[in-house]
């Protein structure tokens, strides 16, 4: 199951760092795109007392995000808001999840408010923990659509001044250095 990755010490600290992040840089308004089950919005509302709106498209996934969060259905392809809504908008692990990835991206560039902040995290497919987990079948095996990441970074660049770093290293006791 997903969340079973948070009950395991590498995910307890995953989930501490990537909501930390998250936290310390968005602003405002904010929506989460493809929300899961909504366990890190959760965190970061804690952090931070946070305007976050989710959506997803999974029912059983919103099922189970609706008991901790603000979540809505939906699509990233189509998002039902008025343009312009949000100062920040952030994928945590689902844009290389979404088939139509560009579509999303469009989305998001009609909804973001101008000098908004978008936060785009995604899995290190060059990893040795992605490729392990890639071998062993599962979840990333069964639902990633995108495993060429760098095809959404130059997409990204097409809408937006972008940035790329390392954020999380395989290695629970320190971050990567930038």
């Amino acid at each position: 199951m997903y969340e079973d990755f948070y009950s395991t010490p590498f995910g307890k600290f995953a989930l501490k760092e990537e909501a930390r992040y998250v936290a310390g840089i968005i602003k405002g308004k904010a929506l989460s795109v493809g929300c899961g089950t909504g366990i890190i919005e959760k965190e970061i509302e804690r952090i931070r007392n946070a305007d976050i709106i989710c959506i997803e498209k999974d029912d059983e996934m919103l099922e189970m995000a609706r008991k901790r969060i603000m979540a809505i259905k939906g699509d990233a392809t189509w998002l039902p808001f008025s343009n312009e809504r949000f100062d920040s908008i952030f994928f945590i692990t689902s844009l290389e999840f979404i088939e139509n990835y560009k579509k999303a991206i469009e989305e998001v560039e009609k909804e973001i408010k101008k000098n908004g902040v978008i936060v785009v995290m995604m899995l290190n497919t060059e990893s040795k923990y992605f490729k392990e987990k890639v071998a062993k079948g599962g979840y990333i095996s069964r639902n990633l659509k995108i495993r060429q990441i760098k095809k959404i970074e130059k997409e990204m660049k097409k809408y937006f001044e972008t940035q790329h770093e390392y954020f999380l290293c395989m290695n629970m006791k320190k971050r990567c250095k930038k």
